[in-house]
Order: C-alpha cells, then sequence, then structure tokens
C-alpha cells in the first residue's frame, strides 16, 4: 500500500473514531439534558395543575355521584388539555389520596380520562410503582414506568388544605413513546449533523491525500526517469516543505549523474574503450586503492601524476546554462582529455571531481621526453586551452562570470592512497589550493626539481595538509 495510501486510510479512520465518539458524546449530553428538561415540565404541570384543586371538596368525595366529582373531572381535563403540546403529549391527570389499605399506600379519586376501560374511579387501588407517590413534595420519576396502561414519564404534585396540609396528589403521565419520539427526533438530527461532518471531513482527507499523493508520485517517477538514465529531471513542487526539498536533491543529484556520464562518454570517445573500462572507479574504491598502489610501485621507474579538477567548472555552466551547458561540458572535457593524451598521458581513473592521468616511461608518443616534464607540459597546455575556452564562452555571452579549472602534477607517494579522500580527495583540493595560491598549475617539489632544466617553477607555498612544498607557474 502506498503512503499517500496509508494517509487517506488514517484520516478516514480518525474520523470515523473521532466523530463517533463526539457524536454518542454529544447525544449522550443532549438526551439526558432534553430528559431532564421534560421531567421539570411534567412536574411544573403537575404542580400548577394541583394548586387550582379545591382540597376541602376534595376530601368530600366518595363515589361518581358526588356534585364535587364532576367538578373535579372537569378540572382535571382542563389541566390536560391546556398543557398538551407537540413534544410533549401528556396522557393522565389524575388525583390520589391516602389509603393504608393498599400496598401502595394511596387510591385512586378522579380521572380526567374519558375512556370506560381506562378510567379510574373514586377508590380504585392505586399501582405500586418502583418510585412511588410522595405526598410531601412535587417530584417527576427519573426513568420511565410502567404499569397496566403502558410505559410513562410521571410526575406528582401535593394538593393542599387551607392550612398548607398535603391531604391528596395531582398526578401527569406523559407516553413514553412521545419522550421517545422527541428523543428520536435528536438522535436523528445528531446523525444528520454527523453525516455532514463525516462527508467534509472525507473531502478534507481527500484532498489533503491528493496534497501528499502528487509530490510522492512525482518524486517517485523522477527516481525512476533517473534510475533509467533520463538525467534532465526538473521537479514542479510547491516551495517551503520536506518535498520542495527533497526535490531540490534530487534535481541536485541527477544532474551530477548526467555530468558524470557526459564525463564518461567523452573520456570513452577520446580515449578508447581500453581506457573507458576504467572510468567507473568510485572515489576511495578498491580500484582506486589498487590503481593508486600500482602506481606507488613504478615510482622508481618515473612516473608522474596529473590531476585536473574540473568539477567546479561543470557545476558552474549547469547551474547558469541549464540544459544548454551538456555539448559545453564535453568541449571541456574533451579539452582535458585531448592536453593529456597529447603529451603521452593515460587517463587512470575519474571521479565526478576531476580525474587521474599517469604519465610513464613506455608512453608511445613520448618522444624520449621523461614523464614529469610531459606531465608538466600537459599541465600547461590544458590550462592554456581550457583558459581560452573559459573566455570564448564569455566572450560569446554564455557564462557571466570565467570558471576555474585547477590542475597539479605529483609523483607517486604511499601517503597519497591514505590521504583523507584518496585520489578523490586529492582532486577535490586542486581547485581551491590554485584559487588560494593564485596559481593555474602546481606541483610537488620532486616535479619542480625534474623539470628545472626546461621549465623554471616558482615556490608558491604549502599545501592544504603540509606534505610538500608546491610549485607553480
Amino acid at each position: 500500500m502506498r503512503f499517500s495510501t496509508r494517509v487517506l486510510m488514517v484520516l478516514l479512520g480518525a474520523a470515523v473514531v473521532t466523530h463517533g465518539l463526539l457524536f454518542v458524546l454529544l447525544y449522550r449530553s443532549a438526551r439526558n439534558s432534553l430528559f431532564e428538561e421534560l421531567r421539570v415540565q411534567v412536574a411544573n404541570v403537575a404542580a400548577t395543575g394541583a394548586l387550582v384543586i379545591d382540597a376541602e371538596a376534595h376530601e368530600r368525595i366518595s363515589g361518581v355521584e358526588s356534585p364535587e366529582y364532576e367538578d373535579l373531572v372537569r378540572t382535571l381535563r382542563q389541566i390536560r388539555d391546556a398543557n398538551r403540546r407537540e413534544d410533549m403529549r401528556i396522557k393522565y391527570v389524575y388525583t390520589a389520596r391516602p389509603n393504608a389499605a393498599f400496598p401502595s399506600g394511596f387510591e385512586f379519586v378522579g380521572d380526567a380520562e374519558e375512556s370506560a376501560e381506562d378510567v379510574s374511579l373514586p377508590g380504585d387501588e392505586f399501582p405500586d410503582l418502583p418510585e412511588p407517590l410522595r405526598l410531601d413534595e412535587a417530584r417527576a420519576d427519573r426513568s420511565f414506568s410502567t404499569d397496566q396502561w403502558g410505559t410513562w414519564l410521571s410526575a406528582s404534585a401535593p394538593i393542599r388544605d387551607a392550612n398548607g396540609n398535603p391531604v391528596a396528589v395531582l398526578g401527569v403521565d406523559v407516553s413514553a413513546a412521545s419522550v421517545r419520539g422527541v428523543l428520536a427526533t435528536l438522535w436523528w438530527q445528531g446523525a444528520g449533523a454527523l453525516s455532514i461532518a463525516f462527508v467534509l471531513a472525507v473531502g478534507i482527507a481527500w484532498a489533503i491525500y491528493r496534497w501528499v499523493h502528487r509530490p510522492i508520485l512525482a518524486i517517485e517517477q523522477a527516481v525512476e526517469r533517473v534510475g533509467g538514465g533520463d538525467y534532465d529531471v526538473v521537479l514542479d513542487l510547491p516551495p517551503g516543505d520536506e518535498f520542495e526539498r527533497v526535490a531540490r536533491a534530487l534535481e541536485s543529484a541527477a544532474r551530477a549523474l548526467r555530468e558524470r556520464e557526459v564525463l564518461k562518454e567523452n573520456l570513452a570517445r577520446v580515449v578508447g574503450d581500453q581506457v573507458a573500462g576504467r572510468l567507473a572507479l568510485k572515489p576511495g574504491s578498491r580500484g582506486d586503492r589498487e590503481e593508486s598502489a600500482n602506481r606507488e610501485d613504478e615510482s622508481a621507474k618515473g612516473v608522474a601524476l596529473l590531476f585536473a579538477g574540473f568539477h567546479d567548472a561543470s557545476a558552474q555552466l549547469i547551474r547558469e546554462v541549464g540544459d544548454a551547458a551538456v555539448p559545453m561540458i564535453e568541449e571541456l572535457c574533451a579539452t582535458v582529455i585531448e592536453g593529456v593524451v597529447e603529451f603521452g598521458g593515460e587517463v587512470a581513473a575519474f571521479h565526478r571531481e576531476g580525474l587521474l592521468a599517469v604519465f610513464g616511461d613506455e608512453a608511445t608518443n613520448s618522444g624520449g621526453v621523461g614523464p614529469p616534464l610531459r606531465a608538466v607540459r600537459a599541465a600547461f597546455k590544458v590550462r592554456k586551452e581550457t583558459e581560452k575556452l573559459f573566455w570564448r564562452w564569455m566572450a560569446e555571452g554564455r557564462l557571466e562570470e570565467r570558471p576555474w579549472l585547477g590542475v597539479s602534477v605529483d609523483i607517486p607517494q604511499p601517503l597519497l592512497s591514505d590521504h583523507e579522500g584518496g585520489i578523490a580527495g586529492r582532486i577535490t583540493s586542486i581547485n581551491s589550493l590554485t584559487q588560494k595560491l593564485s596559481a593555474g598549475v602546481l606541483t610537488s617539489a620532486e616535479i619542480a626539481q625534474a623539470v628545472s632544466d626546461d621549465i623554471k617553477l616558482r615556490s608558491v607555498g604549502d599545501d592544504a595538509d603540509g606534505r610538500f612544498t608546491v610549485y607553480g607557474s
């Protein structure tokens, strides 16, 4: 599963869990609040209704024939009808008084119900409920109660005589179906709000998925292109985040690989297949170290090493002219290699920082000239031709600043392979060292001494690691 897909699944899962939990908590809180509000309303109906009941007349009722009974029933129906609403359908309004003969301790007195089947008459036993009637205070059930007539939310309030003493109770029953209907409405409203919120969350999660997926896919495709040999990678990603920094790093790596491939192709074209096979050596690799060791073993025969560090120049070309730098880098590589080959040098190792050329006695076009002198002449040739090349590009308006290419000539030394970075480290230090000392060509003291009869070189200072005094011109 792709990372962006996992992000989408995590976001959707988080949306489901958080929205579901939030809905449950809010619904429970709203349900409890609504139920409590209904309890208060039912209790208020009972309390206000009890105030209009004549306690003395109520006490005189002994049967349905009593004139006080008809007045009581009429009053109870008025209380019921006046308080019926869509959200609270009052079903029963009745009165009861104490009667120790019944388990509940109360008997019915008056009932507003018109149905002969459901009406309770004076003297009928009041049911024994989980929350019994109280004569001393107004109250409402904390939960639904069930009797032979159904399931209800009930409330009651004391009926008091002229002296304030409670003598009876007014009861009010609201159908549980009515209350549950209100709660169901609340549930559906909450579910609708949850659905809308979830749809919005899905939309946001999808937007985040697209936002994350697009740069990841672009980087993935770019890596595949680079792996397939296409180094002209340009990623158009929004700036300022980690994806943009990864994209820039990938583009930089692609440019470096392209530069390396261009150099390898030019080396192969100039020096032939035999030498081109050595150009895949990596900085610090085993082959690199073995090559250096072999050259060290040949020091007694007279061997000179030429280091040309053209990485800064090629990097500047790519930076300033972009894709147009490829043919310019090709021309630069060809110029360097042709200068080496002209004086009998052999390209021994190639790095993205530059190249190492070896000048030995066995060269076919040495003309009897020793390796040190041929290496120094090749170094000056390389510097001269590359400088002409740089100035021409500037005159043509292709470059704004003149690149720098440093060259050095040395003899094999035991310390060379142990030098930090090996051959690649030596090549890397050439440009900065030549610029620091203002000398385009540097040589070791041994090389300067070997060519002193033909070329006079001046001492310009010590190299970075202090191993030997360098000479330049």
